[in-house]
């Protein structure tokens, strides 16, 4: 056999290790997949997070302020309808107490009626004797003697 010296064994790893590490580089450059590549990717997602985050920042302050304008518009409204309502209702007919919140809307509402003036349900409408059946019967219209030859071949079957 071949007798190696040490020295040699040691040339042959150390080159053995240089020629794999440009190797490695090699091929990891063709992927893009350096340290810089993955270092300026990196930095790259963390400036689009920084630009979403500002933009969401953004959007929910606009959000406020548009809501708070919304807000003074409509109290705008209700003032301009409030001085309306003082301008063009006669006094006889402004309910001063539901304005100024002494009476509640529920004391204004009118009282309910009483029994003998509720309105009743509807009832069967068709003119009926006591001992005929009404249009909302299941059976109205039929002849008795269609229903019971009905019933006579069912109870064949």
């Amino acid at each position: 056999m071949l007798e190696l010296q040490w020295s040699t064994l040691a040339a042959v790893i150390i080159a053995a290790l240089i020629v794999g590490s440009l190797l490695g580089r090699l091929f990891l450059k063709k992927d893009g997949q350096d340290r810089s590549s993955l270092r300026r990717q990196l930095d790259e997602i963390k400036q689009q997070h920084q630009n979403y985050e500002v933009s969401v920042t953004e959007h929910f302050s606009r959000t406020t302020e548009l809501i708070e304008q919304l807000s003074h518009n409509y109290a705008q409204i209700q003032d301009h309808l409030s001085h309306g309502a003082e301008k063009f209702i006669n006094p006889e007919y402004r309910l001063e107490s539901a304005r100024t919140s002494q009476t509640s809307l529920e004391e204004l509402t009118p009282t309910a009626k009483s029994s003998t003036e509720e309105a009743f349900r509807p009832m069967d409408y068709a003119p009926k004797q006591p001992d005929q059946e009404g249009t909302l019967s299941e059976t109205y219209g039929l002849k008795r003697s269609d229903f019971e030859a009905d019933s006579a071949e069912n109870e064949a079957k």
